[in-house]
């Protein structure tokens, strides 16, 4: 610094000069250390001597630390080149890299300084290891572990970056596997046609799906093979142990402590105890070899898998169920939304085939319920209204079909008393419009009314098709007094046709009906009618027999044809 000073020089031009005028003395005694610890001759005393002639050096021309390190640094890279060089296996002996750690301490260097040029030189050779130890199976066994954890310490490699060669080994196997079930998902989902359009290449008919439907008695298939490939990646990601398990916080719990001496109580104390998630370091989106829909098709393919396989395996398939989406980079959420889906597939499946076959759900069919409630992770109450919407949709698609068509009073009689013995209000619950609703009063009541079913003494049977279709006694009031306004003017038509033709026999049973509609509204039917055809109505009702009937009974009908004819 004083001759600095009497220079008059600054600080980074100090520097270099120093480095210019000693330097190279350093260098020199660094650069023989290289050679003779590198070469087919070394000793521990070699290494000594070496250490005193560098220490010379640095004492006797005052060398900084941070110049010393620096020179060191360069000159065991060109070590390390040099055993790589020497060693044709891609792996020192270990007498070599005995030498170079004895070189490392001669140059006072930290070993993660050291860790650069090993990975650059013996990183190659590690991953080498890593492929040979996954070998055909694509599994380390337990055995082939420790060796290659010893293989990483003798090559002087980070455990971070031997890791990561570890994942780029385990990637490399895992992304044709990933690549096979995409291929076979689409072969089982598409027909030859659009699978060849879709790879721009054709493939073998025997390859592809049949064209049949879903299979199964939940209505949604799941292709074995496929399963059994779906484990093999689960089998190959657990058995190389791939899942880390990392904290991701902390929870109270309690702990029962047993009492201290006898016939004392335990107690109950609180700790924190460590949250860990499961975390996946590859995945198949991660790798980019399938796409987001692709995964979400395969989880959902597996998930079927286990509903629809039953005993030990079907109990594999559900536990593997997490790792499976974890595997393919799902997150929990979109796992939860996918078996949520499948739940409400497999329960409309189930209930719309039990509903067709036997009408309603049985105990049998409630007991499977639950168990698929259980399967899916499902509140009670949270089944129940799945299985009510479930029931609702089924039973408004049949509403469609029914009224979709030229349904007949039976075919409407028998939707609703389904929907009421299931306690359903076709309303309030199934949400049909009043239309739908009007349209059904009409249907059933129509032909009832017109064949004599319906009548005044049986009136009740108005009030159930009302309260069954949920219709208030005002609103089914002026449905019905519609239909007999239209019906008893239709009536009267035809009757004034026959007496113009001179058919009074063919009249007689269409007067009967005039009169029977005339008894629900106390003869007041609207009906517009000249005096002529009304007086050749009534006079004609007049001759009929009546012997059978009591002469009141005839006198009232008479009174009410009188009524609706408008005469007096």
């Amino acid at each position: 610094q004083e001759v600095q000073s009497m220079l008059g020089i600054g600080d980074a031009e100090a520097q270099v000069q120093f480095r210019k005028s000693f330097g190279p003395a350093l260098s020199k005694e660094l650069q023989i250390a290289v050679f003779e610890v590198t070469g087919d001759d070394y000793t521990p005393a070699l290494v000594e001597n070496l250490k005193k002639k560098i220490d010379a050096v640095i004492e006797n021309y005052r060398l900084p630390a941070d110049m010393v390190k620096e020179f060191a640094a360069s000159n065991y890279n060109k070590a390390v080149e040099i055993i790589n060089q020497k060693s044709p296996s891609g792996i020192p002996t270990p007498e070599r890299m005995e030498a170079l750690d004895k070189l490392r301490d001669l140059l006072q260097l930290e070993k993660e300084a050291t860790y650069a040029p090993h990975m650059q030189c013996f990183g190659r050779s590690y991953r080498t290891g890593v492929l040979e130890a996954l070998g055909g199976t694509g599994v380390i066994r337990p055995e082939f572990r420790q060796p290659l954890d010893d293989l990483r310490d003798r090559l002087g490699l980070p455990e971070d970056a031997t890791k990561k060669i570890f994942l780029e080994a385990i990637e490399e196997k895992m992304i044709p596997m990933v690549e096979f079930l995409g291929t076979e998902l689409e072969r089982t989902m598409l027909t030859q046609q659009q699978l060849a359009q879709k790879k721009g290449k054709d493939f073998g008919e025997d390859m592809f799906k049949s064209g049949k439907g879903a299979a199964g008695r939940l209505g949604i298939g799941a292709d074995g093979n496929i399963m059994t490939d779906c484990m093999n990646l689960v089998d190959f990601y657990t058995e190389n142990d791939i899942a880390e398990e990392k904290e991701v916080g902390k929870k109270t719990v309690e702990k029962k402590v047993p009492a201290e001496e006898e016939g004392g109580e335990e107690t109950t104390v609180t700790e924190e105890v460590p949250v860990y998630e499961t975390t996946y370091p590859i995945t198949a989106l991660g790798t980019s070899c399938i796409e987001v829909e692709m995964a979400e098709l395969l989880y959902r393919q597996f998930v079927v898998g286990g509903f629809t396989t039953q005993g030990p395996q079907g109990e594999r398939y559900e536990a593997a169920k997490a790792t499976f989406g974890g595997i393919l980079g799902l997150t929990s959420e979109k796992m939860e939304e996918i078996g949520g889906s499948i739940g409400e597939t497999v329960y409309e499946n189930f209930i719309s085939n039990a509903m067709t076959t036997k009408g309603q759900l049985d105990q049998q069919d409630m007991m499977f319920l639950a168990n698929i409630q259980t399967k899916l992770g499902l509140s009670s109450e949270q089944g129940e209204k799945m299985m009510l919407d479930v029931q609702k949709k089924i039973l408004v698609d049949e509403a469609n079909a029914v009224m979709g068509g030229e349904p007949s009073a039976a075919d409407v009689k028998a939707y609703r008393e389904k929907c009421n013995s299931m306690g359903l209000e076709l309303g309030e619950d199934l949400e049909l419009s009043k239309s739908y609703l009007t349209r059904m009063f009409e249907i059933e009541v129509v032909p009832g009314l017109m064949n004599g079913e319906i009548t005044v003494e049986s009136a009740e049977l108005l009030t159930e098709i009302q309260e069954s279709l949920g219709l208030t006694p005002e609103e089914c009031e002026e449905l019905f007094e519609g239909i007999l306004d239209k019906r008893a003017s239709a009536v009267l038509t035809n009757i004034k046709g026959e007496l113009l033709r001179g058919r009074e026999e063919n009249a007689t049973d269409l007067i009967k009906k005039l009169v029977r509609f005339a008894s629900f509204v106390d003869g007041e039917l609207g009906l517009e009618i000249d005096e002529a055809n009304a007086y050749a109505i009534f006079n004609l009702y007049e001759k009929f027999d009546f012997s059978e009937e009591e002469k009141e009974s005839v006198e009232e009908k008479k009174k009410l044809l009188k009524v609706a004819l408008g005469i007096s």
